[in-house]
């Protein structure tokens, strides 16, 4: 989880803290809870938790911004053989989540994070991109967390045994 105070200092993560204090605490976590977090306790329930999730988490959590229902993120939607014959799809069902004007504004300020925010080298013209991208304390971990007209993605790099990654962004 990042901290407060490294979010404010290396990050522009006040927008997010500001509306998660305006919803309440408990308003914002039953979005969340309409989303399945597995990982989220009550223990979580606090201002920071409006900065800190995982990329696949995240990228659950992104599925809703396409049509305002959460649909898990899975890296493997079906199998089939040559002929297109399904052996297995997976039967999720999706969960609506949020109303059309707000997945409107989602995706307006998602793109405008990759046109000319700091997840602009993730843009590429097509229909539809957005995404929001982060790093933590330190920059031990860096995560991507975007979406086109078909897809939801999440990238995280790290190493192995946490250390700055710096020195190796070029």
């Amino acid at each position: 989880m990042v901290t407060l105070r490294t979010a404010f200092a290396q990050s522009y993560y006040t927008h997010a803290i500001r509306l998660f204090e305006k919803t309440g605490v408990e308003t914002s976590f039953k979005y969340l809870d309409a989303s399945d977090f597995k990982k989220v306790s009550k223990k979580d329930h606090s201002t920071s938790s409006a900065i800190g999730m995982s990329p696949l988490e995240l990228t659950d959590a992104y599925t809703s911004f396409n049509d305002g229902n959460n649909q898990p993120a899975r890296a493997i939607t079906k199998v089939t053989d040559q002929e297109g014959k399904v052996f297995y799809k997976w039967k999720d069902r999706s969960k609506e989540i949020w109303n059309k004007g707000t997945v409107a504004k989602m995706r307006q300020l998602l793109h405008e994070t990759t046109l000319s925010g700091t997840a602009r080298k993730a843009y590429f013209p097509t229909d539809y991109v957005g995404g929001k991208n982060g790093t933590t304390n330190d920059v031990k971990d860096m995560w991507f967390v975007g979406l086109t007209a078909n897809y939801t993605t999440g990238v995280w790099v790290g190493k192995d045994k946490p250390s700055n990654l710096q020195s190796t962004i070029h």
